[in-house]
């Protein structure tokens, strides 16, 4: 145990810490919201269509003649960007289902990912600021993002998705409010 006296109010201590995985808890991630992968998934799928309808006018367009063997490959062309698309797609819906956040005093944390799992934390002291941002479609089906801007490089910046318009609001207020108590005691 290191202690040092600064002065006769303030105490520095910096103490170890046990590395020791049974007495660790982990922390509870709070879900986002329950309709968000599926509006990512139709985002996706509605693109998909766009995409497919122009290749399917392009191809068959009577202004520019394409010859056989060209359709040929374009239909194919098509047919494998349509196949992946799909599959990333249903990546996409799942790995947002496994999206969540943890907000407590001093930290937010960020979970994400579907077969790689990565959680993000990032103390509130840090923290340069947050932005709630919502997007046509995101306005539409009542979602935002909350954009965690920090000291350092954009590496330290993240973006929790898919939260409730209100939930969004009043977590950005909440963790400024709490920043600006830290900060000025």
């Amino acid at each position: 145990m290191t202690t040092q006296t600064v002065n006769s109010d303030t105490t520095f201590s910096n103490l170890h810490v046990a590395i020791d995985a049974e007495k660790n808890v982990p922390l509870a991630a709070t879900p986002v919201a329950a309709h968000y992968p599926i509006t990512e998934l139709s985002v996706s799928i509605a693109f998909l269509l766009i995409v497919v309808l122009v290749g399917i006018a392009v191809t068959y367009q009577p202004i520019w003649i394409i010859p056989e063997t060209g359709r040929y490959w374009m239909v194919r062309i098509l047919s494998a960007v349509s196949t992946l698309w799909v599959l990333f797609s249903i990546y996409g819906y799942y790995a947002a289902k496994k999206v969540g956040f943890c907000v407590r005093e001093q930290d937010i944390t960020l979970f994400k990912g579907l077969i790689f799992r990565k959680q993000i934390t990032q103390p509130i002291c840090r923290i340069q600021h947050i932005e709630v941002q919502r997007g046509p479609v995101d306005r539409k089906v009542g979602l935002a993002n909350l954009h965690v801007f920090s000291a350092g490089d954009v590496t330290q910046t993240f973006v929790i998705p898919g939260l409730l318009d209100g939930d969004a609001v009043a977590m950005r207020a909440n963790i400024l409010a709490h920043k600006e108590l830290q900060h000025h005691g």
